[in-house]
């Protein structure tokens, strides 16, 4: 992001801390905050009380990254009917996206037992300690957290995959937008360019992940952050397009339930506008061409 004239100071927040997904979409809505990640459903929210200036620019993860660890004893989907699930976080996007696919498996909603909490990332090995000692039936982690799972005897529980709008959400004010345009396509450069360097240059995302991550997590292990940087470059994309499909699913998780978001079309926050004259400029193929 330097190369494109920003200087980035680095603030971790989490837990009580970190702002709610709602409040963060008021913040942006007054100006506090420029860009965000991770603001899935409150562009939808907010048109349907008839606020439209918060749009997302790009989405950079189209395919789901939570893994269900589970004990040997759990061989497949069908053996977790009637069994606790544990899941760290109550968002839609996750403990949704877990309940959708195991109905889409053919578990009815009354077998399917999930017990969501909102957790820091560092508490997820305690989520999965809990299933090894017999707590909890699985536990949904994120990554590299499965692969400390595994190393202590439990496994990935085989599920489909599925299209999601996750992590990787660009989005911005309408206002800022008209504001400042060419600073909005540095800024989706930058963001093209870093997802380039994760994918391409995997020894030096190990050791910067490895920096920033190992405390947080309690794993020092060097094995799990080059799980993180490989699972994660297969996942992102070179061009952050939503699919239609992940759209579509982010859409029917939330708005599509809520009769009050009923008129809002699922594509309605998006403006790709400016990620497209990125595109179509060649910068995309030539930075990948190198």
């Amino acid at each position: 992001m330097e190369k494109y004239g920003y200087e980035l100071e680095l603030d971790i927040v989490g837990g009580r801390k970190a702002p709610t997904m709602a409040h963060r979409a008021k913040l942006a809505l007054a100006g506090e905050i420029d860009f965000l990640s991770g603001l899935h459903h409150e562009t939808y929210r907010e048109r349907a009380r008839g606020e439209k200036r918060l749009v997302y620019l790009a989405q950079a993860q189209n395919n789901w990254d939570d893994r269900l660890l589970a004990p040997p004893k759990i061989a497949g989907f069908r053996d977790l009917s009637g069994k606790k699930i544990i899941c760290h976080t109550k968002a839609p996007c996750v403990a949704g996206n877990l309940r959708a696919v195991l109905e889409s498996c053919g578990l009815r909603p009354d077998e399917i037992h999930i017990e969501a909490t909102e957790v820091a990332s560092g508490k997820h090995l305690d989520f999965v300690d809990r299933v090894l000692s017999g707590d909890a039936d699985a536990a949904l982690v994120d990554m590299p957290f499965d692969l400390y799972g595994q190393k202590k005897g439990l496994h990935i529980v085989d599920l489909p995959d599925r299209p999601v709008i996750h992590n990787t959400t660009l989005c911005v004010t309408t206002d800022y937008i008209k504001a400042n345009r060419e600073t909005v396509i540095s800024f989706l450069k930058g963001f093209i360019e870093a997802v380039h360097f994760f994918k391409t240059r995997p020894e030096e995302v190990v050791r910067i992940l490895k920096a920033n991550l190992a405390r947080r997590y309690g794993l020092e292990e060097e094995e799990y952050y080059a799980h993180l940087q490989r699972e994660w470059a297969r996942l992102l994309s070179k061009k952050p397009y939503p699919l239609p499909s992940a759209i579509e699913n982010v859409y029917a998780l939330d708005v599509g339930k809520d009769p009050a978001m009923k008129s809002i079309g699922p594509m309605e926050p998006w403006d790709l506008h400016y990620l497209r004259v990125i595109d179509d400029s060649g910068f995309i193929d030539k930075l990948y061409a190198s």
